[in-house]
Parts: structure tokens; sequence; C-alpha cells
């Protein structure tokens, strides 16, 4: 059953963002439930900093008063035991205090000192109430103050109560709406991301073999999609050439198999005066052309080697003695230098038989009787040498072309020849050149590396 991206990734996101609410919760929680202390404190630093803020001097710098905003100011007035705040001189004493007590907070059976009482915090007993303390020192015109703050425990419980209720019920409600609107804008982002590639498959899967020029188009497709649409488009390109090619090449082959053909039903027709010379050369010369149509056929296609450590050497003196009957009859001495260590090379043994048998038959036809082919064999390379009138420049970019055939051939051969073994090197990762310039004749090279 096959999935979809676009529900996959939302899943996916929306599991993530679920995972990361509950984590943030949960520890939002602990905090409350198992931090107080520190929510606490943290709480009574921000009012130092508020009060700290507020401090009013008068023209003699002394400290006047403190104006505290409405809501502070409501705490204080309204909850003169549970909430209190004091301002202290650098002695101890008490310059302003929110209950209106003249002496400072301090641990009962002690004394208040100013200096070791200093951002420290304590926890005391005041009217059958808890109250937890924090003494802060702070610099104003260069005077040093000292500013306690207290709360009492039931009004930080009180508080801590209804703020971490009031907290994860508006937490819960902010996640669910963040998912759901999270899925929701994914979900729209990536249908209308994926549109084109939608518009893309859609113009694929109305590409035929006759309309195999048709092209996918880039336009507004997001760029991360870009890669694949060309590379189907590329993936295209190759396919249309090779169908053109094979096209021609059927046409081509239908063209070659038609004149001997059609010389042999003329020669049939007539009766009784059919030369049965001219018509074995011609059903030869078809045979030829049809084993040549099954090598390419064979070598066209990689599935058909089987590569393997063969030694290069004995497959050339294979090729070379397989055409020697060739040679004589044409008078044409093939001379073989060759080491005699073996030479390993991994190829497919029979394809390599092909291509060397193909390229001294080559030059066995083009080298003039009396001449020599000359076959050349090191780790590197294989060499073949004709001595025949060379290769004109004109036709270097011929000499691989299917049924191309060069003007002083001796023979009547398909065409196919060099072409079988353009394919053999392809296959195997060589490199066929030629050397024109030999003077006389023509090299023909297969470079192993």
């Amino acid at each position: 059953m096959r999935y979809s991206l676009s529900k996959k990734l939302i899943v996916s996101a929306a599991a993530t963002l679920v995972v990361i609410a509950l984590v943030v919760s949960a520890g939002l929680a602990a905090v409350f439930q198992w931090g107080p202390e520190l929510l606490l404190k943290r709480e009574m630093l921000r009012h130092v900093d508020k009060i700290q803020e507020r401090m009013r001097f008068d023209a003699s710098g002394k400290l006047s008063g403190v104006d505290l905003n409405s809501k502070m100011r409501l705490l204080y007035e309204a909850l003169k035991e549970d909430s209190i705040y004091r301002i202290l001189d650098d002695k101890g004493a008490v310059l302003i205090a929110s209950d209106g007590a003249s002496i400072p907070l301090f641990a009962k059976d002690t004394r208040f000192d100013p200096k070791t009482a200093a951002d420290t915090s304590l926890v005391l007993r005041r009217s059958g109430l808890t109250l937890y303390v924090f003494t802060q020192a702070v610099s104003v015109n260069d005077k040093t103050y000292y500013i306690q703050v207290a709360r009492s425990e039931r009004m930080h419980q009180a508080i801590m109560g209804s703020d971490s209720a009031s907290f994860m019920m508006a937490a819960g409600v902010a996640v669910i709406i963040a998912i759901l609107v999270f899925t929701f804008v994914v979900w729209g982002t990536f249908n209308r991301a994926l549109r084109p590639l939608r518009v893309a498959s859609d113009a694929a899967s109305r590409i035929e073999f006759n309309s195999l020029d048709s092209r996918l188009s880039t336009v507004d497709v997001p760029k991360e999609l870009v890669p694949l649409i060309d590379a189907f488009n590329k993936a295209l390109d190759r396919l249309e050439l090779g169908y053109r090619l094979q096209q021609e090449f059927l046409a081509t082959v239908a063209h070659e198999l038609k004149t001997p053909l059609a010389l042999i039903r003329g020669q049939i027709e007539l009766d009784g005066t059919a030369d049965r010379q001219l018509l074995l050369k011609d059903v030869d010369r078809m045979a030829r052309q049809v084993h040549q149509l099954l090598h390419l056929a064979e070598v066209s296609d990689r599935k058909n080697f089987m590569f393997e450590q063969v030694d290069a050497g004995e497959v050339v003196v294979s090729a070379v003695e397989h055409l020697g009957r060739l040679a004589d009859r044409l008078n044409v001495s093939v001379v073989l230098n060759s080491p005699a260590q073996k030479i390993p090379l991994m190829a497919d043994s029979g394809a390599l038989f092909v291509l060397v048998k193909n390229l001294l038959e080559n030059a066995i036809h083009h080298s003039p009787a009396g001449s020599s082919a000359i076959v050349t064999v090191t780790s590197g390379h294989i060499a073949v040498r004709d001595h025949g009138e060379g290769v004109a420049a004109d036709n270097v970019a011929l000499l691989f072309k299917r049924f191309w055939r060069g003007a002083n051939r001796r023979d009547e051969g398909a065409g196919l020849g060099l072409s079988i073994c353009k394919e053999i090197s392809l296959v195997h990762g060589w490199r066929l050149v030629v050397m024109r310039d030999q003077r006389p004749g023509a090299e023909f090279i297969v470079v192993f590396s």
C-alpha cells in the first residue's frame, strides 16, 4: 500500500509539535509543583527591582517615599499582613515600611545585621503566619539601602495554585489550537507545493512512443523537485535519441537487405538461366549482413556480457589464426607482436575476440596484395595497422557509423564491423581511436584505461 508523502509529513510534524508541547508543559508543571521557592524568589526579586526604580528623594537627597503603580500599591495596602516591603538605610534603620513598622524583619532571638542579611532569604513566624523574607542591598545616588520584601505562605500557595491551574488550562487550549492551525497550514502548504508535481505527473502520463519530443515544464516547480524533473527530461532525451536511432537502423537494414533480395528474385525469375554462383554470392552476402546484425544486437545489450579474467594475448592469437585463410587468399601477411608472458585483462572473452577479428579483418581488406597487417598487443592497448591508403580526413567522423563503407574496401561487407567494435569498447570502458597518418595505412588502437 502506497503512502501519501504530504500526509506523512503533516502527521510527523504534528506529532513533533505535540511532543514538544507536552515536554514544555510537563517542565513548567514540574516547576510549579516542585520548584515554588524558585518562583517565589524570582517574584520577590522583581518587586525589589520595581521598588528600587520608584524610590523618590527630596531636594536634599533624603528618601521621601516610593511611587508604586496602582497594582503594587493595592497589593501592599490591601494585604498588609501577607505582602510587606521595607526600605532600610545602611545602618539597618527602617526608612519606609508598607505596614508602618519601625524595625526590620529578622528571625526571633537574633539581631538584625544588614551586612550579613544582604542578598539572603529567611523564613519566620509572625502573628500565626509563615513569612518568606528576602533582603537585597541596592545602591542609589551613591548610597546603600536595603530593601526587604516578604510574602506569606498562604498567599504564595493561593497564587501558585490559581496560576498553575490557569496556566495548565491555557497551555492545553493553546496546544490544541496550535496543532489545528499548524496542521491546516502545513496541509495547505504541501497541497500547494505539490500541485506542480501533480501537473508534471499528468503530463508524463500523456507521453506516448510517438510523442517522445514532449518535455516536462519546470515552471512554478519547487527548486527541490527541479533536479527530478530535469533528470526525467534527460531520460526522455536519451529515449528519444535511442528510438530515433532504432528507427533509422531498421530503415537502413530494410534498404540493405532489399537489394540482394531483389537480385535473387530477378535471377529466379529468369527461368532456366539463373546463375547458381551469383545466387550463392548474394545469399552469402545476406547471411553476412544478418550475422553482423545479430552481433550488433548482442553487443548493444550489456546483459549479454560476461566479464572475467582473460589473457588478452591468447584471445588475439585466436583471432589471427581465425583469419589466416582470408589473409592467405588476399595475399596479405599478418604480423603479430605480442609478449611471451600473459596479459591479464578483465573482459568478455567472446566480445574481445569479435573486436580484434573485426579490426584485423578490416585491416586485411584495406591492405594491398603483398603487404602486411600488423597486430601489436601490450598491457595497455591492442593496435591493428594496415598498409592501405589510410583514412581521409573527411571520413574520420563516419568510420564508426553503421552501414558506412570505405571506398577502398575489397569486400562487400555490411559496414557494421567498426560499429560493433565501438559498442564493445564502450561497454568495457575502453577507448577506440584511429591514427590515420601512418604513411601508409591507418592504425586502430584499443586503449584499456
